[in-house]
């Protein structure tokens, strides 16, 4: 289809409807460059324990994610009208349908803006799973260390349960001496 073949007043909606969209796609796509640089950065952050700055780095993250949750509700609206227009499926508007259904200059610009937001949410989902594994490794490494220090402290316990002294001389692994 191409976009002469609406006429007058809803050809007028059509296009702006089209040049919203694009807008909100342009905005998702910048917050999507900020977002995979602010996931670049944690994984900065999580190498250097530096948790200060990991929490505003975290907080910076939330903000991007909220402002993506209200652009992709408008582009949702947006595409929904567009397919409405075009006569395609509303139920679940897709950027490729209606780029296919457009065709020339319109549809190669939706299909490129798709492409870029596919590569930007691939890039950043790929370094979010690379951070979760990070986090889960650092994770476990404490959760093992700190199960081999009660290990160790369990096995050597300074008064019994009866609450007597454990004779013998002081062990690897007691962290307090049995003599005040």
């Amino acid at each position: 289809m191409n976009t002469e073949r609406t006429m007058g007043r809803e050809s007028e909606e059509f296009q702006k409807n089209f040049t919203e969209l694009d807008k909100v796609l342009q905005h998702e796509i910048k917050i999507y460059r900020n977002l995979l640089d602010i996931v670049r950065k944690e994984k900065e952050l999580l190498v250097a324990s530096r948790l200060d700055d990991l929490s505003e780095n975290n907080r910076s993250k939330e903000a991007q994610l909220i402002k993506l949750r209200s652009l992709e509700q408008q582009r949702v609206k947006l595409a929904t009208e567009l397919c409405q227009a075009l006569s395609l499926p509303a139920d679940e508007p897709r950027l490729l349908d209606i780029s296919n259904e457009l065709g020339g200059e319109l549809g190669d610009r939706l299909r490129n803006l798709h492409s870029v937001l596919s590569l930007l949410l691939k890039r950043v989902h790929e370094l979010n799973q690379s951070n979760e594994r990070l986090v889960n490794s650092a994770l476990n490494s404490i959760t093992g260390a700190l199960k081999s220090l009660k290990s160790a402290l369990d096995e050597n316990p300074t008064y019994k349960r009866q609450g007597s002294e454990v004779k013998g001389s002081s062990q690897s692994g007691q962290l307090v001496s049995r003599e005040a």
